[in-house]
C-alpha cells in the first residue's frame, strides 16, 4: 500500500515538473523554446571541498567542449564512469543535473567523467554523439576499459547505447566499456508498426507524451540527412559492447522501445538485460525515492563497483 502510494506521488510530481521544463507542440514551438533555455546555460566548475574537478577539453572537428572529471580528494580510484545526462537531445541540462552524478559518487569508489554535450538546437545530434565517444576515448587514456562504464539517462542512455553503434558503424575499434546502464534509452519509431507501438502510451506518461518522441527526432535531424541508426537508435549495431543493462518504467512512453532494442541486441549477441519496473515512470532509477527505485540503483551501483 505504502509503495502503491508512493509511485502516484512520484507520478504526480514528474507530472508537475514537466509542465515547468518541457515544451510541448509542433517542432518550431518546441525549438523555440529549447534555444531559449540553452542560450542561458553557462558552464561552471563547481567547488566542494569533498570532491576534486578537473575541466577537460573535448574537441571535435566543429567545436571544443567541457567534459567535467570528478572524484573525491584524495582519492585514486581503480575504475572511472561516463556519466550521460538527459534533455532529450534538445535541452542542455547539464550543470543543472550534475547534482545526481555528485550523488553518485557518493556511493560508487570511481572517478566520473561527466560530458556537457551540445544539444541539437545548434548542430544535428550527430555533433552530440561525437563529442560523447571523444569524452570516452578521454577516460581510455588513464583507465583500462575493462574497468569502465557509462550511466545514461533518458538520452544519455541513448548516447551511451549509440557510442556502442557508433564503434562499429565509424570502425573506430575502440575497446567498449565493461558495462553499459541505460535508464529510459530513447528511439524514435523508424516504420508504422513501431508508430503504433508508442501511439498504445497515449496519456500515459507524464513527462514525455508520445508526439515529443518524434518532434524531437525531426529536431535531432537539424535539416541533415542523417543515416537511420543516428535517429532510430534502438536499431544499431550494439556488437562488442560489454554488459548492457536497460531499465524502463512500465509508466513512460519510451517502454515502447524495450523490445525494438532487444531484439537488436539479441542480433548482436549482446549480454543484456532489459527490466521494466511495473507502474514507475521514466528515470524512475535515477534517484532512490522509493523502494523500486532504491532497488534499481543499488542494483547498478553495485555492477558499477564490481568493476
Amino acid at each position: 500500500m505504502k509503495e502503491k502510494l508512493s509511485n502516484k506521488i512520484i507520478m504526480r510530481l514528474l507530472r508537475l515538473l514537466s509542465f515547468f521544463s518541457f515544451q510541448d507542440g509542433d517542432v518550431e514551438k518546441v525549438l523555440a523554446h529549447a534555444k531559449a533555455h540553452n542560450e542561458k546555460q553557462k558552464f561552471k566548475l563547481p567547488r566542494n571541498r569533498k570532491i576534486e574537478f578537473k575541466d577537460l577539453k573535448v574537441y571535435t572537428e566543429s567545436g571544443t567542449y567541457h567534459c567535467l572529471r570528478m572524484k573525491k580528494r584524495g582519492q585514486k580510484p581503480e575504475r572511472a564512469i561516463l556519466f550521460i545526462c538527459g534533455g532529450g537531445g534538445v535541452y542542455d541540462y547539464c550543470q543543472s543535473q550534475l547534482f545526481l552524478a555528485k550523488k553518485l559518487l557518493n556511493r560508487v569508489d570511481c572517478e566520473i567523467y561527466y560530458p556537457f554535450y551540445p544539444p541539437a538546437t545548434k548542430q544535428p545530434i550527430n555533433e552530440t554523439y561525437r563529442m560523447i565517444f571523444e569524452s570516452y576515448k578521454l577516460m581510455l587514456k588513464d583507465y583500462d576499459h575493462k574497468k569502465t562504464g557509462v550511466l545514461g539517462l533518458s538520452f544519455g542512455a541513448t548516447a551511451a547505447m549509440t557510442m556502442i553503434s557508433w564503434n562499429n558503424y565509424y570502425g573506430e575499434k575502440l575497446p567498449m566499456p565493461a558495462l553499459t546502464v541505460g535508464l529510459s534509452p530513447g528511439h524514435v519509431p523508424a516504420n508504422s508498426t513501431e508508430r503504433k507501438l508508442l501511439e498504445a502510451y497515449k496519456n500515459i506518461d507524464p513527462v514525455i507524451s508520445i508526439n515529443m518522441v518524434e518532434t524531437y527526432g525531426h529536431i535531432h535531424k537539424g535539416g541533415a540527412s542523417l543515416e537511420d541508426w543516428l535517429v532510430h537508435t534502438a536499431h544499431g549495431d550494439f556488437r562488442n559492447s560489454g554488459k548492457v543493462l536497460l531499465y524502463f518504467g512500465e509508466k513512460e512512453s519510451l517502454a515502447f522501445a524495450a523490445p525494438i532494442y532487444k531484439q537488436s541486441l539479441e542480433k548482436a549477441g549482446a549480454d543484456y538485460r532489459i527490466h521494466i519496473e511495473p507502474n514507475m515512470p521514466h528515470c524512475y532509477g535515477a534517484v532512490r525515492i522509493n523502494k523500486a527505485c532504491r532497488r534499481t540503483y543499488d542494483e547498478y551501483v553495485t555492477y558499477i563497483n564490481d568493476l
